[in-house]
């Protein structure tokens, strides 16, 4: 459950950051609000997506089982 709480966690403050600074870097051309997006925003966003869609895509996971 923690897991999913820091995985929430990270997309959170990822759309927020990208929230903040999209505003100010489209409607004044401000450098710190591009850097805050891509420096910021997206590697969180990306990192929050990843932590859910890695078990999804990994196929299935059973204890037990060799490829033989």
């Amino acid at each position: 459950m923690a897991a999913v709480v820091f995985r929430l966690g990270l997309l959170a403050a990822g759309m927020g950051a990208v929230e903040i600074g999209l505003g100010d870097a489209l409607v004044r051309g401000s450098l710190v609000g591009w850097a805050l997006v891509v420096l910021v925003g997206l590697p969180l966003i990306v990192a929050g997506s990843a932590g859910f869609m890695v078990p999804l895509l990994g196929g299935p996971n059973q204890k037990g089982t060799t490829d033989a």
